[in-house]
């Protein structure tokens, strides 16, 4: 009962300052950030159907996470930019947030995570010039892996990669990482099943690329605020109960229809 008049208290608070429009210059240090913060979020391109600045509404999860802090009377503008210099960008008390991220040890040091914007199949793209097949993580054993700058191996894929097993490969972005496996230049590449397909279906690289039949894993896309920033536990409590408002009420699933209808 303490802990829900709590987190009921915090969101009081919070409807106070809202709604609340981000400032565009994102440069208060941490320790002056009202709370509310005027600060914007960031993320990042070439993340179809998910985010994306020639996205309807900058992609499903951009509609949502404003959607959801809309429901609490807060709005903060999203700034789309490559997606290690959004990361740091948060880190460093620039940006107030950035989405989507799916957890992994390293990030859980430096970040708190909302609920679960969305739960998706992650899935493994290979070259149809691999004879690899996929079983299990140990599968990549002595294989290469792409995935680009600012985005996160699976745990057991970085520990493989950590010790050597695996080779990764690091171009800037996703579409790189599309022709490099479809060249046959690496092995595979894991993500999600509709941000691959989008990415595959926009390259047009059907028929040199097949998914194994196998899913990787499932994995929840979150929003992370910076540990550092004092509010970040109270701002999280409040988009967290927008997000629950958003399932409820229905609006949730009007927002999957109408992004994932265009979708490739």
């Amino acid at each position: 009962m303490a802990g829900r008049r709590c987190v009921l208290a915090m969101l009081l608070l919070l409807a106070a300052f809202g709604p609340v429009r981000a400032a565009s210059s994102g440069s208060a240090p941490l320790g002056s950030v009202p709370f509310g913060s005027a600060l914007d979020l960031v993320t990042g391109n070439d993340f179809a159907p998910f985010t994306g600045e020639d996205l309807p509404q900058g992609g499903l999860l951009t509609d949502i996470v404003r959607r959801a802090f809309g429901e609490v009377g807060l709005r903060y503008e999203v700034r789309f930019m490559p997606w290690r210099r959004g990361y740091d960008g948060v880190l460093a008390g620039k940006f107030l947030g950035t989405f989507p991220y799916v957890r992994t040890p390293d990030r859980e040091m430096e970040m708190l995570f909302s609920d679960p914007l969305l739960e998706v199949r992650q899935l493994v793209y290979l070259s149809v010039r691999s004879g690899m097949a996929f079983t299990s993580p140990e599968d990549f054993r002595g294989r290469t892996v792409c995935a680009p700058v600012g985005y996160a191996l699976p745990p057991e894929l970085a520990e493989l990669a950590a010790a050597g097993a695996l080779t990764r490969e690091s171009p800037a972005d996703l579409p790189a990482c599309v022709r490099m496996v479809a060249s046959g230049r690496v092995d595979a590449f894991v993500i999600d099943e509709f941000t691959g397909r989008s990415a595959v279906a926009k390259a047009m690289a059907g028929d040199e690329i097949r998914v194994a039949p196998l899913p990787y894993a499932r994995a929840g896309q979150h929003l992370i605020l910076s540990r550092s920033l004092p509010e970040a536990a109270a701002i999280l409590a409040a988009f967290n109960a927008g997000l629950k408002k958003l399932k409820e009420g229905g609006a949730f699933e009007e927002i999957l229809r109408r992004h994932l209808s265009a979708a490739p």
